[in-house]
């Protein structure tokens, strides 16, 4: 019952008319953070080639430079959190790129999965895993672009109002 109470927070949904339960807890968001069979996660910091990473991006719907080699190459050398999920043949389908101090907060930058495999549970396994590695006392902040703000409510994810941004300039 425990369980049940931590996701019976509504948050309105994208066109405010629709609601979905908000997951609350780590313990909540852990139990989430299973791959989909014959899937797997893996922490990839520092090794995963760029060109693998372009292509998946290219396979998504995730608007990054992917032509821009040298300029993904520095996303994924600074980044500390890196979450991949891999088919059964060793193929890259998904990426949950984070950057966060393990302590306090996580930004999860760059979520990405496959068209081809989208629809599975695959991203949202990938946000949990994210969350479970954080830990209870990291929250896990993202922005999103405006075409996938439909996707983070409906899998657990509460939408907040408060921020600030200065926006980049390439």
């Amino acid at each position: 019952m425990a369980e049940t109470a931590n996701i019976l927070n509504l948050a309105p949904g994208p066109d405010t008319a629709t609601t979905f339960p908000v997951l609350k807890g780590h313990a909540t968001w852990t139990a989430l953070a299973v791959p989909p069979d014959g899937i797997t996660f893996a922490r990839e910091e520092g090794r995963l080639p760029v060109e693998e990473f372009q292509d998946v991006i290219r396979r998504s719907d995730l608007n990054r430079p992917v032509d821009d080699a040298p300029r993904l190459a520095a996303m994924l050398a600074h980044a500390n959190l890196l979450v991949t999920a891999r088919d059964s043949s060793g193929r890259l389908i998904g990426v949950a790129r984070s950057l966060t101090d393990f302590a306090y907060c996580c930004y999860l930058s760059d979520l990405c999965v496959d068209d081809a495999w989208q629809g599975r549970g695959i991203g949202r396994a990938l946000v949990a895993e994210t969350k479970r590695i954080v830990g209870p006392n990291s929250m896990v902040l993202l922005l999103s672009a405006a075409k996938p703000m439909t996707y983070y409510p409906r899998i657990g994810m509460e939408t907040v109002q408060n921020g600030f941004i200065i926006r980049r300039e390439g």
